[in-house]
């Protein structure tokens, strides 16, 4: 996964800037992190990792990273009141969907 630096530029979401640009230019710097696919699709949580193997126990820890990851830079491309939106989001993909006027 490519890693994250705060000096790359983000586009941000503000009331005067149109959602659809600022959706593109996201999925762009999502997709060039590696992210973008889950924000697309999501990531269900499981209940529990009793009897995951070793393999499956890597898949989910590089996911919830992945989905971290695209929290993370979701939350510093919006302003303040797009922020009290997705703030309590507990995926990427939820801040994502509730980030749309």
């Amino acid at each position: 996964m490519a890693s994250l630096t705060n000096d790359i530029p983000l586009p941000k979401l503000t009331k005067d800037v149109n959602y659809d640009n600022w959706k593109v230019q996201m999925k762009a710097l999502l997709g060039s992190q590696d992210n973008w696919d889950v924000v697309e699709n999501g990531h269900e949580e499981p209940v529990t990792t009793e009897g995951y193997s070793n393999a499956q126990l890597t898949a989910l820890k590089v996911v919830r990273e992945k989905d971290k990851a695209a929290l993370y830079l979701l939350y510093r491309a919006v302003d303040e009141s797009s922020f009290e939106k997705i703030a309590n989001a507990k995926s990427s993909k939820e801040a994502s969907l509730a980030s749309n006027p």
